[in-house]
C-alpha cells in the first residue's frame, strides 16, 4: 500500500483543492485520515 500526505496550500482556493482531491480519487487514492487543523489528509492507494 502507498501513502500520501495532502495539505491545502495557503493560497489555494477551495475549488482548486477539491479538484485536486477529485483527480487523486480518480487515480485510486482514498482518504484514511482527516486532520481538520491545517487541512491535512492522509491518503492510501493499493499498490498494483
Amino acid at each position: 500500500m502507498q501513502y500520501k500526505l495532502i495539505t491545502k496550500g495557503p493560497f489555494e482556493g477551495v475549488e482548486k483543492f477539491e479538484k485536486r482531491l477529485n483527480e487523486l480519487s480518480a487515480q485510486g487514492w482514498r482518504v484514511i485520515t482527516n486532520m481538520s487543523q491545517g487541512a491535512h489528509l492522509v491518503l492510501a492507494k493499493d499498490k498494483y
